[in-house]
């Protein structure tokens, strides 16, 4: 059966606005939805929000607003942020108390055959569960959700830690190999699509009108 490869980080606002839609298209398609977790840009490459138009971080968050309206998905910005990092000059700290956990936890689902659910819920948390999303006891309830005992688990994500990293870098590679490296990115037979705004694009070359349900179902 033919994969659609979905990229995403544990960051990136678009990759959660675009899940539940991809997860649609995988299933309109009868493919397999391949999702394939990887460290945010942030720390792929520290010095690229530096490098960018001071404009850059404000219009994505902007953006993002905007694509939640639009689509009626729940949203809000994740507090604390993620990744660590100073917004007025883009500089991400040295210390990340929180990405390469969340990234491991996913990677870890990845592996083990859960991913898709763990990444749905993990970023629904970040990105529609209100602020607070590290306090004690959230991340747990979250994991809970997905059937999962939240202590094995993490003891599990733990022993796999170096399996974790080898897979986040393997996906970023497979992901510059496919000609992208930004994410939300769709890979399907050779072809990528970046961004929430190609999903429909990537539909119409699996020969499929639109991921969004046609009026009366």
């Amino acid at each position: 059966m033919a994969a659609l490869d979905f990229f995403v980080t544990m960051r990136s606002p678009y990759s959660y606005l675009a899940a539940d839609r991809v997860v649609a298209l995988a299933e309109r398609a009868g493919v397999e939805l391949h999702l394939r977790p990887v460290y945010p840009i942030a720390l792929r490459d520290p010095g690229f929000f530096e490098k960018a138009d001071p404009a850059k971080l404000a219009y994505l968050r902007r953006d993002a607003e905007r694509v939640a309206a639009m689509e009626g998905i729940a949203f809000g910005w994740p507090d604390p942020d993620p990744v660590v990092q100073d917004l007025d000059s883009g500089k991400v700290a040295d210390d990340q108390p929180h990405i390469r956990h969340l990234s491991h936890l996913v990677a870890a689902a990845c592996l083990t055959g859960q991913g898709v659910a763990v990444y749905l819920t993990l970023a629904g948390l970040l990105f529609a569960g209100g602020p607070g999303w590290a306090e004690p006891g959230r991340l747990d309830a979250a994991l809970a959700s997905c059937g999962l005992d939240p202590a094995q688990f993490r003891n599990q994500a733990a022993v796999l830690a170096p399996d974790c990293e080898a897979l986040l870098q393997t996906n970023a590679d497979a992901l510059r190999a496919a000609g992208h490296w930004g994410t939300p990115s769709l890979g399907y037979r050779g072809e990528v699509f970046f961004g929430q705004d190609r999903i429909d694009m990537c539909a119409w070359f699996m020969g499929l009108r639109s991921v969004r349900p046609s009026p009366g179902g």
